[in-house]
């Protein structure tokens, strides 16, 4: 079995691959999983995933095997390629010599059931090397001609007979040298295997699909599969809000109130390399502070707890550790970016700061300005607290988290 996560879901605009949004808390790529893992003739998975997202993939993967199912079925990630059929390719070679039946599925039909797979997979042993699941069409389907060649407007130039007319899912499946010969002997790029076995002169054959192995691909499909989720996975997962931003822009304060507000756990970095020196140590204690602050919110993700984490957050290593953590305990990862736009406000603000944990020495405007501090572009909110109070960011927060 081959799951194909490796898209950037551009049209769901969620600033992360399409796999990691969060469906009822949980990544996509999860729910794709454990219905893959739940057929029982798949013998072992390969989980193709953005190469730039391995660790939270990986960690959305762990996630998939701790209901227990399908335990004994090994599950690898493998970074996928620029597009669909090299990330299918990549998948292929990763998958034992021994696997004669493959199955490609999108992560994206993160909800199809399990007698989909079961009907592929029966039809594939029947002799047919090439098998997708597809649905009749019950729209009109009509050609048209672009506006450009029809006066402003499409025109329809005909309108296409449905009785013959299909549209196709996944999990497609093969008989392992068709799908590799269809790969190695492929002259475009095909929107699925079923395609590129075309291509290459196969023949395709059809087993009868599931609505609900629907495609999610915008934030309207995405609310439609929420609906479909049962009851169970209605429970609301814990939040794990991670803010960042220099030091003195007021993130301690909107942390506090935020926790307040939601009865959440408040783990801050500061507190803890404070603790750490107190108990002993005798040098400055670089990413340990991290590292504990990371455990520390697992273990309160783990009993259900929001959680806010207040740090400085600087580097892209740190926010990617977070949202690893988030994504490991199947908690709704909301980031946040706090910041002051009036640099002489913000100056005010650090040269009159006072320390609120024995032992911390505040930083000076000098080195705020010396701060390594890598730019975020991907997170969910940016708040401004020259014009903000507390209250107000929590309420831009709060409508993020939805």
């Amino acid at each position: 079995m081959i799951i194909v996560a490796a898209g950037q879901g551009t049209r769901l605009g969620a600033g992360r691959p399409k796999a990691l949004v969060l469906l009822h808390g949980i990544p996509i790529v999860t729910h794709a999983l454990r219905g893959v893992l739940r057929c029982r003739d798949v013998a072992q998975a390969v989980v193709v995933a953005p190469a730039d997202r391995m660790p939270e993939l990986t960690a959305a993967v762990d996630l998939a095997g701790r209901d227990g199912t399908a335990p004994g079925v090994p599950v690898r990630v493998v970074a996928g390629g620029p597009e669909r059929s090299h990330s299918v390719a990549l998948g292929l070679a990763a998958l034992s010599a021994d696997v004669g039946i493959v199955l490609v599925h999108d992560a994206a039909r993160a909800l199809t059931p399990v007698e989909v797979f079961d009907r592929v997979i029966h039809a594939v042993r029947e002799g047919h090397a090439a098998v997708t699941p597809a649905l009749p069409v019950t729209d009109t389907i009509t050609r048209v001609i672009p506006p450009e060649a029809a006066g402003g407007l499409e025109r329809v130039a005909a309108t296409v007979e449905r009785a013959d007319l299909r549209a196709v899912q996944t999990p497609q499946g093969f008989l392992r040298e068709t799908l590799e010969r269809a790969h190695a002997h492929a002259a475009d790029i095909a929107t699925d295997d079923a395609g590129l076995v075309e291509q290459a002169g196969g023949h395709v054959h059809v087993v009868l699909g599931d609505p609900r192995a629907m495609k999610i691909t915008t934030t309207h499909d995405l609310a439609v599969a929420a609906s479909w989720l049962p009851e169970s996975a209605h429970r609301a997962a814990p939040v794990l809000l991670v803010l960042g931003g220099l030091p003195g822009v007021g993130k301690t304060s909107i942390a506090r109130q935020w926790a307040s507000r939601r009865r959440a756990a408040h783990v801050r970095v500061d507190t803890l390399e404070q603790a750490l020196l107190r108990g002993g140590m005798d040098r400055d204690p670089g990413p340990l502070g991290y590292v504990a602050a990371y455990e520390l919110t697992a273990d309160q993700l783990r009993l259900g707890l929001d959680v806010v984490a207040d740090s400085v957050n600087p580097l892209a290593a740190t926010r990617d550790a977070w949202r690893e953590v988030g994504t490991r305990c199947g908690a709704q990862v909301v980031e946040v970016e706090v910041f002051c736009g009036d640099d002489a406000e913000h100056r005010r603000r650090v040269e009159g700061r006072t320390a609120d944990i024995d032992g911390h020495r505040v930083p000076d405007w000098e080195a705020v300005l010396a701060h390594d501090y890598e730019p975020w572009p991907e997170v969910a909110l940016r708040v401004e607290t020259r014009d903000t109070d507390g209250a107000a960011a929590v309420r831009a927060i709060e409508e993020v988290i939805g």
